[in-house]
């Protein structure tokens, strides 16, 4: 069996070392555009801020050690540009010859680009990208050589990450994204703590502007925004997105979907006999919903290409799909998600509700302990946990990924108040914050609280239909906290109650929900009609 394998990185070199452990009598030929076969592109970005401080730490595997511990032919320079489905070849332009190769099996793990917009002055000298080896080598030698300004195009995980880099290196940043907020992938209210971080940290953040021209004779020099405005750079970096490889695909009549990816089953294989692909080119599904998506991610094309090489090479494998689980680092910041968002549930047509939970990553009384605010999209009925996001520091890696498996797993809410997770002050509570996020949600779902979020709570209190009521302590009231609320501590609320009109929804916050809660089960045993403020002020504001 002759299996051919056009690119490497995450899906391609997976899918090479198990076609391998799966037929150790196939040939295996990966043919590589670029000069590395198998590297951590995630990393890039931290190697130009200085927290990976060799290149060569980045590279995974060699096209030598694929020979000498896989015998596998790994041939980088070489491009292949064609596919002949009916004769089962390909083309492959090395130094400007072309030759064709025979396959029995071809998997396409080509990956995708960075998108460059066509507007002027993108191919000035000085204009990069973060996609490959090559292109971190040229930004740090440009760094090297003195660049006292840059711009940023793009707010998503590889623009906030390589700007966070640049100010690492001492250059004064920009980061410019079109969009009102940043990380597109995750809900708006999550993008205001990190906003305001990254200004803390001396970004200047840009927001709802785009890039008209790149200005220079020759090499950059400024840019022209979208509102006539000019700014000063010597180096751009393009991170406005990636866009899958599909050429290859397109012209050899498989199907694409609506998603932007080559269409595959669980198995990988393409509407093309004997042809697969994987990684950022492959649509998946989106195992909440069942539904097609495209998850361009490291955890889902390594899962795709592992796949596509077992069965490639005459395995019997299946790639149950993607949920979307993402992090990302900001300075001291951590933003993540998993499973669906809410534009994504009502995509999906979906009956669900949102419930917020600030809680401390560990112990209150140790030392060190910081919030999290947990995010969790709860189906109405069922209490099935469809989604989560979280933004917090210290321990939100470790919850993210509680949920995520949870979502895998399809628990409800009600089988995260019953989790056993691990508890000792330095690393928790006793009440894990997960568990906590899920007690809180079950709670509505059995129907003890209803619950609203910041923007319902707006909307209501600008058309005058409820009273909003503050149950801190007075010290901690704010007049115009919120939608024009009025001041019970809840300790004085059982001698107050009565200055209340039962004929209006009562809408309760605090802190953080809690007092909120009690208020909440005390007025709604006396007849009025309650709802709390998700999260409470702390989330309101998003303060983390």
């Amino acid at each position: 069996m002759r299996i051919l394998i056009v690119g490497g990185v995450a899906a391609g070199a997976s899918a090479a070392a198990k076609a391998r452990r799966v037929n150790e009598e196939a040939e295996i030929i990966v043919f590589e555009k670029g000069g590395y076969v198998s590297f951590a592109n995630c990393g890039l970005p931290y190697y130009v801020g200085g927290d990976v401080e060799k290149l060569d730490d980045l590279l995974l595997v060699t096209p030598e050690l694929f020979r000498e511990r896989f015998n596998i032919d790994v041939r980088t320079g070489h491009e292949v540009v064609g596919i002949d489905a009916d004769k089962k070849c390909v083309t492959v332009r090395h130094e400007g010859r072309e030759t064709t190769e025979s396959y029995d099996r071809l998997i396409l793990a080509a990956g995708a680009e960075p998108v460059r917009p066509g507007i002027p002055g993108i191919e000035l000298e000085g204009v990069h990208t973060v996609a490959c080896i090559e292109d971190v080598e040229g930004i740090s030698a440009a760094l090297d050589a003195g660049v006292e300004h840059a711009a940023v195009v793009g707010g998503g995980f590889i623009g906030l990450e390589i700007a966070e880099a640049l100010l690492k290196r001492g250059v004064k940043t920009t980061l410019i994204e079109q969009l009102p907020r940043l990380l597109a992938n995750f809900d708006p209210e999550l993008s205001k703590p990190l906003e305001r971080h990254l200004k803390r940290l001396g970004l200047k953040l840009m927001l709802k502007k785009g890039v008209s021209e790149i200005l220079g004779d020759g090499r950059v020099s400024s840019l022209r925004l979208s509102d006539g405005s000019e700014l000063p750079a010597q180096m751009v970096i393009m991170a406005a997105g990636m866009r899958p490889r599909l050429e290859l695909a397109r012209r050899a009549g498989m199907e694409l979907g609506s998603f932007g990816g080559v269409v595959v089953d669980e198995e990988m294989r393409t509407s093309v006999p004997d042809i697969y692909a994987a990684g950022d080119m492959a649509q998946s599904v989106n195992f909440v919903t069942g539904k097609a998506g495209r998850s361009p991610l490291a955890g889902p094309a390594n899962r795709q290409g592992r796949t596509a090489g077992a069965n490639a090479a005459g395995g019997s494998l299946r790639c149950r799909g993607a949920q979307g689980t993402a992090i990302v680092r900001v300075g001291e910041l951590t933003a993540a998600r998993t499973g669906l968002g809410e534009a994504e549930a009502e995509a999906a047509g979906l009956d669900f509700f949102v419930s917020y939970a600030p809680v401390r990553n560990h112990a209150a009384f140790y030392r060190g302990a910081q919030y999290i605010i947990l995010k969790l999209i709860v189906e109405n009925d069922s209490g099935r946990l469809l989604g989560a996001q979280a933004v917090g520091r210290e321990g939100t890696d470790k919850r993210i990924d509680v949920l995520a498996t949870a979502i895998y797993a399809g628990l409800t809410v009600f089988d995260l108040e019953s989790l056993d997770l691990a508890y000792a002050p330095p690393f928790s509570s006793a009440r894990d914050p997960v568990i906590m996020a899920g007690m809180i949600a079950a709670n509505a779902v059995k129907g003890e609280i209803r619950l609203v979020t910041a923007g319902q709570l707006r909307e209501l209190a600008k058309g005058g239909k409820c009273t909003v009521v503050d149950v801190r302590r007075e010290d901690e009231f704010i007049c115009d906290s919120v939608g024009g609320a009025v001041n019970i501590p809840l300790d004085r609320l059982r001698r107050r109650y009565e200055e209340l009109d039962r004929g209006r929804r009562i809408i309760l916050l605090c802190a953080e929900g809690y007092r909120a809660y009690v208020a909440s089960r005390f007025l709604s045993q006396k007849g009025f009609d309650t709802a709390i403020l998700s999260g409470g002020y702390r989330v309101y504001t998003m303060d983390v």
